[in-house]
């Protein structure tokens, strides 16, 4: 099958695939204050998500090996390695697309025996400690980091789930959503078809009825059961 008609998944990281913020939590750890009121800044519309993003990175001060020792200490849903088994059994393509930071989820991943495409911004090390953004998954007109709206063009049909502000976007042109937080309650507001879920646990049960209506000519009666990894 053309790469370009399989079924798509898009995750979002942050929130999502992370059920903490790994951003967050790594920001409150190694950044100066003064980061929280240049995202407070960002939520209230004064700056990009890009602009916010590149002011933030400005003031965090961590080494390589900080930084990795305190990436081991997150974790990602447990239940994730399972959807995607389970997805990738439908045939679909499964992908990361985050305003968050590859740096810190590549490990996160791979400590959970996941390998995926990961569309997000990149950290610089800049001298002993010290980092710049960059934004190699942009697009013009867009103010986020990653553009996932770029990150994802061609891929139909496409299955969003997601959690936040960076994923509004998406969610329109998505033909599917599954959207957890702000992105539920935006969902809601605006029209936008989707089912509110919790965690991956819910996708997980959801996924024969989202492949039904994505792609109806995959038998529903497919067999997509596996050996859960949380056994």
């Amino acid at each position: 099958m053309d790469m370009a008609l399989r079924p798509h998944f898009a995750m979002d990281f942050d929130g999502t695939i992370c059920p903490s913020d790994a951003t967050d939590s790594l920001f409150d750890t190694f950044a100066t204050p003064e980061w929280r009121a240049i995202e407070d800044r960002c939520v209230a519309g004064e700056m990009t998500s890009r602009e916010c993003i590149s002011r933030e990175v400005e003031l965090f001060r961590a080494t390589p090996e900080e930084l990795e020792q305190a990436v081991a200490k997150l974790s990602i849903d447990s239940d994730v390695p399972d959807f995607v088994a389970a997805a990738r059994r439908y045939g679909a393509t499964v992908s990361v697309v985050s305003d968050g930071f590859d740096l810190f989820i590549h490990p996160l991943l791979r400590a959970a025996g996941l390998d995926l495409p990961v569309s997000a911004n990149t950290m610089l090390q800049m001298g002993a400690d010290g980092w710049k953004a960059a934004f190699a998954n942009g697009a013009e007109g867009c103010g986020s980091g990653t553009c996932k709206c770029k990150a994802t063009s061609g891929r139909h049909p496409l299955v969003l789930i997601g959690d936040g502000r960076s994923d509004f976007c998406l969610a329109r042109r998505a033909d599917f959503v599954l959207a957890k937080g702000k992105l539920a309650t935006y969902c809601a507001q605006e029209g936008i078809p989707h089912i509110a879920i919790t965690n991956f646990a819910d996708a997980l049960a959801l996924l024969p009825t989202i492949m039904a209506e994505i792609s109806p000519t995959i038998p529903t009666s497919l067999d997509v059961s596996f050996e859960s990894s949380n056994a």
